[in-house]
């Protein structure tokens, strides 16, 4: 009897020894596990480098957007959202080894989508009293696909910021004089363009660092702007995917422009050729045939008709790239691949034309309401029966002549100080250089309209009049 309640006694005390035991390896287990840092919580270097280049600068953005208000305080949402994407992108990669192509697309498709609704919402927002805001803002967000440019990031992002710039100091110059909330949001655009700009051309040089601080991710607490408190704009609908051309993407104005020009030299294969008895200065006769159609009875109907609206086209012709009718079409682009390429611009009315590369010649002719960007030009932008025109060079610019135009406003970059300026018959004309070198802003001028004649030493001597 005494032995048996001695093994259960032993048995009773085995198990209580067990059960301490775990209790004890539970507790070390709670203790200890917080003594160990997770690699994942740490912020990589890079991530801390662009944070300190443009946190400030995002918040003083999205606070005077909020001042601002209407459609500028919509577009604060779209501008922390993208940057939110990209530096998720950014961190994103300092945890990974570069991932193939079909990869890359799967890890963009959130920042794609950002991009995408900010163009979306500028093509919605044509109208808005804002749309200079709107165009600067989606150009610069555009730029945040440096991340998947593997050699050259910095000529592409510097790309998108140039585009922006273009809409930028047209706010600079609409408030300069009172220097408001419109003013310093242009500004803090500018400066934060620029801060990003410096970041990617210092630490990725040649392209996205990956695998710099490997396992690293980010997680919801780590993000840099937060979801709550913010207003809601209606979603857009999903963008189309980086890896297939859909007919959403062909549908924006950007995306079917662009198709057009992939047509390159081919277009001219389509082209017929011009006999000099088909041309009008070479033939007197077809001139003679086109009055006599207009004469007579038929003259009195055909001048009471409303006048026949020409389709707009761009074409390149094999010397010339022929811009022409082109009617509130704000996203014109033309790229230049040869520096003896010429660009003849007719009849275009409240357009925006961008030409990227060094051309040879410019001609605006007849046009109205239009604004023309180019890199730089190797002869003479001409502009010639016009009104309310503005031309910016971001390069050299040797001459520019102004002849018949009426609202003329010429930006002349830092690179182009030395430009000649010929005018004739024209008024309104303003020029706005970039003087000092200390500074990006520009200085506007007014070129003189009125003229007074004297002789003096026997020679006519002409200057301008204190009213010019």
């Amino acid at each position: 009897m005494e032995k048996i309640l001695v093994t259960r006694l032993e048995n009773i005390v085995t198990r209580m020894e067990n059960v301490l035991l775990k209790c004890d390896g539970s507790k070390t287990d709670k203790t200890d596990s917080p003594s160990v840092p997770s690699p994942k919580m740490s912020v990589p270097k890079s991530i801390e480098l662009l944070d300190e280049a443009t946190e400030d600068k995002i918040e003083q953005l999205c606070a005077l957007s909020t001042k601002i208000g209407g459609d500028v305080n919509l577009l604060k949402n779209l501008i922390k959202d993208a940057l939110t994407e990209h530096r998720n992108f950014v961190w994103t990669a300092c945890g990974l080894s570069r991932p193939n192509d079909v990869g890359i697309t799967k890890l963009i498709e959130s920042l794609s989508k950002k991009i995408c609704s900010t163009t979306e919402f500028k093509d919605n927002h044509r109208t808005s009293p804002f749309y200079d805001h709107i165009c600067a803002v989606e150009a610069a967000i555009g730029g945040l696909g440096w991340v998947v440019q593997p050699k050259t990031p910095v000529p592409y992002f510097n790309e998108a910021v140039e585009t922006s710039l273009f809409y930028i100091n047209r706010i600079l110059m609409a408030h300069k004089t009172s220097k408001n909330e419109h003013f310093e949001w242009a500004k803090t655009l500018k400066e934060l363009l620029t801060k990003l700009h410096s970041y990617i051309r210092r630490h990725h040089t040649t392209g996205l660092i990956w695998n710099s601080q490997p396992g690293t991710k980010p997680t919801k607490e780590t993000s840099l702007v937060s979801s709550a408190g913010s207003p809601s704009i209606p979603p857009p609908p999903p963008p189309p995917s980086l890896s297939s051309n859909s007919a959403g993407a062909k549908d924006s104005g950007v995306a079917a422009l662009l198709d057009s020009l992939n047509t390159g030299l081919s277009a001219t294969s389509r082209l017929k050729k011009v006999t000099p008895d088909m041309q009008t200065h070479k033939n007197p006769s077809l001139r003679g045939d086109k009055i006599s159609s207009t004469n007579g009875k038929t003259g009195k109907s055909v001048s009471q008709s409303e006048p026949v609206k020409s389709s707009p086209k761009i074409l390149w012709d094999g010397k010339v790239w022929k811009i022409e009718h082109q009617v509130e079409n704000r996203d014109v682009v033309v790229e230049v691949k040869d520096k003896k390429e010429a660009i003849y611009i007719y009849k275009c009315s409240d357009s925006v034309i961008m030409i990227k590369g060094k051309a040879n010649t410019i001609t605006l002719d007849g046009c109205s309401k239009t604004s023309v960007v180019f890199d730089g030009l190797l002869g003479q932008c001409e502009v010639i029966n016009s009104k309310s025109i503005q031309v910016q060079t971001l390069g050299e610019l040797p001459i520019i002549s102004i002849q018949k135009t009426d609202g003329c406003h010429v930006y002349l970059s830092r690179a182009a100080s030395d430009t000649q300026i010929v005018s004739s018959k024209s008024s309104e004309m303003n020029v706005s250089a970039q003087l000092d070198d200390a500074s990006e802003e520009y200085k506007e001028m007014a070129l003189p309209e009125q003229f007074v004649t004297r002789i003096e030493n026997k020679k006519l001597v002409t200057s301008p009049t204190e009213l010019a």
